[in-house]
């Protein structure tokens, strides 16, 4: 299989090279054939130039934008772009270390006997690291939302670390997905569900990034929840 990892980044200088090198070390030493798109929404910190440079020494391709679009038309276009260059297998995660790229070799054995492989933070042997109590509350708060009110059988709909069969991509029509952020992350499971395809949770542990901030706000988990309450609006019904 020819696994692609898709890399959002927004001024991601001081991990992005550290990450890229770490993903190449996990795939020669587990004989996994695989290459990175990595999505830059024109960071002022230099992150484009340090992926760059990156590309002369790994099979690294960068997408550069002109402005900040959102992660969830990032990874369309990551997607878009593994797809024409025949990736079997195309994985999600974030540029922070907050997914630990130890764990892609689980994602890989599990994907074999399923359609999405979702790292989940909320089944057992799964946990968050440096999240303090409001965070805590504000992330489970709208995985019960979604999982009710959207009628999924999943624990973690919000997690970002995840990998897809290609068929999946293909399938849901990801160029008319309309939602970002964490309603992204939701309508493409919505979306999966209704189409049937095989879906398996395995435990991660997600850490808090340790340079720069955090680019999800309060705000929109708001907008998260409220897409759940009206589905419609985003294109889940």
């Amino acid at each position: 299989m020819m696994i692609t990892i898709v890399i959002p980044t927004y001024n991601e200088k001081e991990d992005i090279g550290r990450l890229i090198r770490s993903i190449f070390e996990i795939f020669d030493r587990n004989g996994i054939s695989g290459n990175v798109i990595v999505v830059d929404d024109n960071s002022p910190d230099g992150t484009a130039g340090v992926v760059e440079r990156l590309e002369e020494e790994f099979p690294v391709t960068l997408i550069q934008r002109h402005e900040r679009g959102g992660i969830g038309s990032a990874y369309i276009d990551g997607f878009r772009n593994a797809l024409e260059q025949g990736a079997d297998v195309i994985m999600e995660m974030d540029a922070d270390f907050s997914h630990d790229p130890g764990e892609i070799p689980n994602f890989i054995r599990a994907i074999k006997n399923f359609d999405i492989v979702l790292g989940s933070r909320y089944i057992g042997g799964g946990r968050i690291e440096k999240w303090n109590f409001i965070r805590r509350i504000m992330s489970r708060g709208g995985n019960l939302v979604a999982r009710n009110l959207l009628d999924l059988d999943i624990r973690d709909i919000t997690t970002g670390y995840r990998a897809y069969r290609r068929g999946v991509l293909e399938g849901i029509d990801i160029n008319s997905i309309k939602s970002s952020g964490y309603a992204f992350q939701a309508e493409i499971l919505f979306r999966a569900v209704k189409e049937a395809f095989r879906i398996k949770e395995i435990p991660v542990t997600f850490r808090e990034r340790d340079h720069g901030n955090s680019k999800l706000s309060r705000m929109e988990i708001i907008r998260f929840i409220s897409l759940c309450i009206n589905p419609g609006r985003g294109g889940l019904r």
